[in-house]
C-alpha cells in the first residue's frame, strides 16, 4: 500500500510536466543553470539573470547533470520529469517520519495519504525547482535526525543529508533550522524532566546552524545579502544581518532558561481531553474563520501580493480547508499521543514565521511560501481530527460502560448497540478519509490556475520559438519582453530580458502609454527593447509579469502588435484536426525602431488617434 501512496504523490506531481514540454515560471533559470553545470562541469556556475541566488543552490543542477550523462537523455526533456519523482519521495520519506514517531502504521499511512494529494506540497513539488530538492532533504534530514536520536551512528548520514538540504533551498533550510528549535523546546517545556536525547540534540543544532550560516555567508552570499541583511525588521527598524545571527543563538539559549524556570516555579497546565461538541465547534469555527477571510480576499487584494481569490477559486479550496478544520481539532490531539509535542513544535514553528511575514509584510518571508511547509505537520493532525470526530466517541462510551459495569465487557465488546455505532462510524470515517483525499487530489491544479495569477505551462511552441531566436538574432544586442515564465527560457540561451521591468506594454492600447517601457526609460534594463515574445497563454489567460505584478491582454492591447512599430517576425502553433482550431501558438516580434524614430512624441499622438 505504501507504493500505491508514493506512486500516487508522484503521479499527481508529474502531470504537467507529462503534459507539457516544461513546468514552472522559474524553469528557465534552472534549465539554464543545469546546461552550464553539464557543459562545464563547474558545479557553481555564473549566472547573469533575473534574480541573484540560484547558482549557489546546484543539487538540483547536479542531480539532473549526472542524470542525464548516465542516460544521454536531453536536460529539456529530463529535468521536468525528474525533479516530480524527488517530490513524490519525499512523501515517501514523511511516512517513516510519522511511523518513527508516532509507532502506527496506519496513521503513518495515512498522513502520507493526505501530504500527498495537499495541494500547497503537491504544487509546489511539481516544479522541476531548487525547492522541490529542498523539500525531500529537509524530510530525508528531518527522519535521520529522529534516527540519530536513537542510535548515534546515524549521525554521519544526517550530516551529509543537511550538507545537500543546505546546497538545495535556501528557505527549506531556514525552515528546517527554526522547525528543530521548536520541536527541541516544545518536547521539553511539556515534561516535568528533560529529554533523553536533549544534549545531542543541541549539539547537532548548534553544529547544523554554524554550517547553514557559514554557507550563506561565505558561498551563498547574495542569500546572506537579500534573506538577511536588513531585510528581516522589527516595524520599519531593519535589523542587520550578525544580529539575527546573535539573536538566533539568543533565543535558542532563552528557550531552555525558560523550561528551567517553569519547572523551579511548577507551571503546568493540566491537559484535558476535548469532548466531541467542542471539536465540533473549534472544526466549525475554523472553516467558518477560513471562508470569512477568503471572501473579504475576493474585494480587495491579499496585503503581500496582487492577487484576490475568485469564486472558483473559493469552491476548489473547500477540500483544503476541511483539512484545516480537522488539523485544528487533531492539534489538541496531539498533547495524549507519543511524540505529540514534536509534530506540535513543528508546526508552531511555522505559524509563528508566518504570522511574522504577515505583521511585517516582509518579502523575504511571504506568508504564502509557508504553506506549504505548514502541510507537512497539518497531514498528521487532520487524521487524528477525522479520528476524534467520527470515531472516538463511541470508543469513550463503550470504555466508560465498561469500566462501570466489567461484567459487561463481553456484551459491550460484541453485541452493544456501542459497537454497532462505532462499526457505522468507521466506515464514515474511511468515507472521510476518502473524499478529502480525492477532492483535493481533484483541486490541485484547477485552483490555481483559478486564481488568475499565473500560467505555469512552457509549451513545445514556446521552445520552438526561442530555438528559432537563438539561430536567428543576435543574443548580445538584443533586449527581449515577455512573461516572467517565457523571458527566464529566453535568459536560459543567452538573451537579456526586462528582467520583469514592463508591465504597461501588455495592457495598453496607445504606443504613447508604454513608449518609456519600449525605451527603456528609468527601467533596470536601460535600453530599447529589440524583440516580443506572445503566446496563448499570455493573451487568453495572464500575463504573469512577475510577483505581484500582473496584467491581462485585451483584444486591444495584443492586436496592437499587428501593426506598427511591431513587424512579426515568427510563428509556430499546433491545430486540432477535428476542430482546425488552434490549440497553442507563440509568436516573436520585432520593434520597429525606426518607424518610432520618424516621429516626436506629439506626432506619434495624432498618428495614433488617425
Amino acid at each position: 500500500m505504501l507504493l500505491v501512496v508514493t506512486g500516487f504523490a508522484i503521479f499527481l506531481r508529474s502531470i504537467p510536466s507529462w503534459s507539457y514540454a516544461a513546468w514552472g515560471c522559474d524553469f528557465g533559470i534552472y534549465y539554464g543553470l543545469t546546461n552550464s553545470f553539464v557543459q562545464s562541469g563547474e558545479l557553481f556556475s555564473s549566472y547573469f539573470g533575473w534574480g541573484g541566488s540560484y547558482q549557489y543552490f546546484p543539487v538540483l543542477y547536479a542531480i539532473t547533470g549526472i542524470v542525464h550523462w548516465a542516460t544521454g537523455i536531453e536536460v529539456i526533456t529530463l529535468m521536468p520529469k525528474l525533479a516530480p519523482i524527488f517530490g513524490g519521495l519525499s512523501v515517501l520519506i514523511f511516512y517513516f517520519i510519522v511511523k518513527e514517531l508516532i509507532g502506527e502504521e496506519k496513521i503513518a499511512l495515512l498522513s502520507s495519504l493526505v501530504l500527498a494529494v495537499l495541494p500547497f506540497h503537491a504544487y509546489q513539488t511539481s516544479h522541476a525547482s531548487p525547492l522541490t530538492m529542498g523539500h525531500f532533504f529537509m524530510m530525508m534530514s528531518m527522519y535521520l535526525f529522529i534516527k540519530y536520536r536513537q542510535d548515534h551512528r546515524y549521525v554521519v548520514p544526517l550530516f551529509i543529508s543537511t550538507i545537500l538540504l543546505i546546497m538545495s533551498h535556501h528557505f527549506s533550510t531556514y525552515f528546517f533550522l527554526i522547525s528543530l528549535v521548536s520541536i527541541v523546546f516544545f518536547e521539553n517545556l511539556s515534561r516535568s524532566k528533560w529529554t533523553a536525547s536533549l544534549k545531542i540534540d543541541i549539539m547537532y543544532i548548534l553544529l547544523a546552524s554554524v554550517l547553514i550560516f557559514s554557507y550563506w555567508v561565505f558561498v551563498a552570499t547574495p542569500v546572506y545579502e537579500s534573506f538577511m541583511n536588513n531585510r528581516i525588521t522589527i516595524g520599519s527598524i531593519p535589523i542587520p544581518s550578525m544580529m539575527i545571527i546573535f539573536a538566533f543563538y539568543l533565543v535558542f539559549l532563552l528557550s531552555i532558561i525558560s523550561i528551567i524556570l517553569k519547572r523551579k516555579l511548577n507551571i503546568f497546565i493540566e491537559r484535558k481531553q476535548l469532548t466531541f461538541r467542542k471539536n465540533i465547534i473549534r472544526f466549525v469555527f475554523t472553516i467558518t474563520l477560513c471562508f470569512i477571510g477568503m471572501g473579504i480576499f475576493t474585494f480587495i487584494k491579499m496585503p503581500w501580493t496582487n492577487i484576490q481569490f475568485t469564486p472558483l477559486t473559493i469552491i476548489f479550496s473547500i477540500p483544503l480547508v476541511a483539512i484545516f478544520g480537522f488539523a485544528v481539532v487533531g492539534f489538541s490531539r496531539m498533547k495524549f499521543i507519543k511524540n505529540g509535542y514534536f509534530i506540535r513544535g513543528w508546526l508552531i514553528s511555522i505559524l509563528l514565521s508566518f504570522l511574522y511575514g504577515i505583521i511585517n509584510s516582509n518579502w523575504a518571508f511571504y506568508p504564502h511560501r509557508h504553506l506549504e511547509y505548514m502541510m507537512i505537520p497539518l497531514s498528521v493532525m487532520s487524521i487524528y481530527g477525522i479520528r476524534d470526530i467520527f470515531l472516538r466517541v463511541s470508543n469513550d462510551s463503550i470504555t466508560e460502560t465498561v469500566k462501570k459495569f466489567p461484567q459487561m465487557e463481553k456484551v459491550v465488546t460484541s453485541q452493544s448497540s456501542h459497537v454497532r455505532l462505532m462499526k457505522k462510524r468507521q466506515v464514515l470515517y474511511l468515507f472521510v478519509v476518502v473524499i478529502i483525499v480525492t477532492t483535493n487530489a481533484v483541486s490541485i491544479y484547477p485552483s490555481h490556475v483559478a486564481l488568475n495569477a499565473s500560467y505555469e505551462a512552457i509549451t513545445n511552441e514556446n521552445l520552438a520559438a526561442v530555438e528559432w531566436m537563438k539561430e536567428n538574432l543576435d543574443t548580445n544586442n538584443s533586449i527581449v519582453a515577455s512573461d516572467h515564465r517565457l523571458a527566464r527560457i529566453a535568459e536560459a540561451v543567452g538573451f537579456n530580458t526586462t528582467l520583469d521591468n514592463a508591465t504597461k506594454l501588455w495592457d495598453s492600447i496607445n504606443l504613447t502609454d508604454y513608449l518609456d517601457e519600449l525605451m527603456g526609460i528609468e527601467k533596470q534594463y536601460e535600453s530599447k527593447i529589440t524583440h516580443i515574445i506572445i503566446d496563448y497563454i499570455m493573451k487568453e489567460r495572464v500575463v504573469h509579469v512577475g510577483f505581484a505584478d500582473i496584467a491581462y491582454m485585451t483584444n486591444e492591447s495584443y492586436y496592437k502588435f499587428t501593426v506598427e512599430p511591431f513587424e512579426l517576425l515568427y510563428r509556430n502553433a499546433s491545430i486540432d484536426p477535428e476542430t482546425m482550431q488552434y490549440i497553442h501558438w507563440t509568436e516573436v516580434y520585432a520593434v520597429n525602431w525606426s518607424y518610432i524614430d520618424k516621429y516626436e512624441l506629439g506626432n506619434l499622438q495624432a498618428v495614433e488617434q488617425s
